[in-house]
């Protein structure tokens, strides 16, 4: 009994003494995570199996200076911290595999801190998000109710950038990405190298699991593991995954976010050192604090130019130049040449002279683009709207202004998104000047046809008072307001020059849009041929063209309601979706981020621009 006693007294003392060297022979690692902006730094403590500590007891030095500002907090527990899990759902894995994958993701699951965000992602041939991060515990248990569908190809690195978007897209301070998989990648659109210097460059860990088989590539796990600040571990069959699933969770549930700021010299060498007490160990990292390049003062004369300042001054130096180079193309004189003098006195196709405008320039752009665009379809057209719509600019300046304003946009939108998508949202530019033009042209044919019947009764009368048809028409012209007056005074013109007085009426008529001058026409005629009381028949003429303009205000008015509806249902559903994407991007990201959402897009767009026109064409009614 003696020496029964004596052994246990001897087990308890080596018990004692190897409880602390077992302490003590504990590993601490640390490792970068987060995007933090020098001087803030962000690291992640990980703690050896078995080890616990205060977070208030961590010691942390960088080049053996003690560091102030400090924050150490639970890793699980803080804010911004979360996992996604990419499990592999290729063909390979069927079976047991699978079954045992997913058994290993709710092991994982329930060993994580409950306020730690949970994402889970599985690929084969193609990408798909099980559940985004939630930290709700019911919705992981039924994206993990079931195993995923089971297909073809092994887009693994594919899915691990989806991961890792996934954690930058919600700002994850402490992120982490496990993956499972019991093959090589086939197929994927991003390389090793480039998906594990995004990663690093995030901050963000990568932990790989090996299934072994026939086709295992541990290298790419091990590279992966390695360049992303992680580890692998490698499972011999589908039961290990489940205990190294289990050993995951409880390390990423227990590590310790570290946050402090440096006071390291810029473009120093930095070793950090993290120290718990009891542990002997010293956990280091390293790396090289940033210089400063815009606002460094011994950057010497380069310093300048890359400085905030520099960029002001020289945008508003831009801005400056080309104010003066606008204010100098709008008030060049215009030489005066035969097509200028004629085209007070007779209707020319393309009443604007381009030539003598461009002649005072330097460069011989404009009398370039003028030659080419001559023989263009539509080209006539547009300088006439133009002068309908009494724009003083020459056409070729509005095509050049318009091509210039495009291609800046376009610029300044990729600049700032770097999206071509985004930047293609220039084209609105030229869709916007040609609205505007077309805007301002129907505003000065509607006032022509507003004044027309008041201009008709003014000839009429004239004509009553002994003046012939032109006669009376040179009266009414030199009485009416803008723009009838500049439109009459184009058909006395013409008249006088030898064009049939029908002809020149039929020109206002096509540039007007009004055809109520068809009936103007038709008197004209009458008059040439049989003579008559014509100004009984133009008082007429006026009578009915007033009581038209009667029933079109009536329409406009009984029409207001559902031609502002058409606005408002039309521009509901985009004023929505930019409203729930600035407030909610997590609950759109699926719409824009995905096959079927974006199909959904389009075809909800194409819906809208239908209804639209739908709407227009049911409110459109013409007298």
């Amino acid at each position: 009994m003696r020496r029964f006693a004596l052994l246990f007294t001897l087990v308890a003392a080596a018990a004692s003494v190897w409880s602390p060297a077992a302490a003590a022979d504990a590993q601490l690692k640390l490792a970068p995570t987060g995007r933090a902006a020098f001087p803030d730094r962000s690291f992640v403590l990980t703690l050896p199996g078995g080890v616990s500590t205060d977070p208030s007891r961590v010691r942390v030095t960088e080049n053996g200076d003690q560091v102030t500002d400090l924050t150490a907090t639970p890793a699980g527990a803080a804010q911004k911290t979360a996992t996604v899990l990419v499990i592999d759902a290729s063909d390979s894995m069927r079976g047991t595999a699978i079954k045992d994958a997913v058994r290993a993701a709710r092991v994982f699951a329930r060993e994580r801190n409950p306020e730690q965000r949970l994402g889970i992602v599985a690929f084969s041939s193609t990408v798909t998000t099980l559940t985004p991060l939630t930290a709700d515990q019911a919705t992981i248990d039924s994206a993990l109710s079931s195993t995923p569908r089971l297909q073809a190809g092994t887009h693994m690195f594919d899915a691990i950038a989806s991961a890792v978007s996934m954690l930058e897209h919600e700002q994850i301070a402490n992120g982490s990405v496990v993956v499972l998989s019991d093959g090589a990648d086939t197929g994927s659109r991003i390389g090793l190298e480039t998906l594990a210097a995004q990663a690093k460059t995030s901050g963000i860990r990568i932990f790989t699991v090996g299934l072994h088989s026939s086709s295992f590539d541990i290298t790419a796990l091990k590279q992966l593991a390695a360049g992303a600040n992680g580890e692998y571990s490698g499972a011999n069959s589908p039961k290990d995954l489940a205990p190294i699933y289990q050993q995951l969770g409880s390390r990423l549930a227990h590590e310790i976010l570290i946050r402090y700021r440096s006071h390291s010299d810029r473009g120093a060498r930095v070793l950090v050192g993290v120290s718990i007490p009891g542990v002997n160990n010293l956990a280091t990292a390293e790396y090289v604090a940033p210089r400063l390049r815009a606002t460094d003062s011994t950057a010497g004369s380069d310093s300048f130019w890359r400085s905030a300042a520099a960029m002001v001054a020289v945008s508003l130096l831009a801005a400056v130049l080309l104010g003066i180079a606008t204010l100098m193309l709008l008030t060049t004189r215009r030489q005066r040449t035969l097509r200028s003098r004629m085209q007070g006195f007779v209707s020319l196709p393309g009443d604007i002279d381009t030539r003598a405008w461009g002649a005072t320039l330097t460069s011989g752009l404009i009398n370039r683009a003028e030659r080419s665009l001559e023989h263009a379809r539509g080209w006539e057209a547009f300088k006439e709207e133009l002068e309908v719509a009494r724009v003083s600019l020459p056409a070729v300046q509005v095509v050049l202004l318009t091509a210039g304003g495009t291609l800046l946009a376009f610029m300044l939108l990729y600049a700032w998104g770097q999206s071509l998508v985004l930047a293609l949202l220039a084209l609105g530019v030229p869709l916007g000047v040609r609205a505007a033009i077309k805007r301002a042209a129907f505003r000065q044919r509607r006032l022509f046809g507003d004044q027309l019947a008041d201009n008709l009764q003014v000839l009429a009368s004239a004509m009553r008072a002994g003046h012939s048809f032109s006669g009376a028409l040179a009266v009414a012209a030199d009485d009416a307001a803008e723009p009838a007056r500049r439109e009459l005074q184009r058909v006395v013109a013409d008249e006088k020059l030898g064009v049939p007085l029908e002809d020149a009426l039929r020109t206002v008529m096509r540039r007007m849009d009004n055809y109520d001058l068809e009936q103007i026409v038709l008197v004209a005629v009458l008059q040439r041929e049989t003579g008559g009381n014509t100004a009984e028949v133009v008082d007429r003429v006026s009578v009915n063209i007033r009581e038209r303009a009667e029933l079109r205000r009536m329409i406009d008015t009984l029409t207001a309601q559902g031609r502002l509806s058409r606005w408002v249902v039309s521009s509901l559903p985009l004023v929505l979706l930019t409203l729930i994407t600035l407030i909610n991007p997590a609950y759109m990201d699926p719409l824009y981020n995905t096959g079927i959402g974006r199909v959904m897009l389009a075809l909800g767009a194409v819906l809208v621009i239908a209804g639209s026109f739908a709407i227009k064409r049911v409110v459109t009614i013409k007298v």
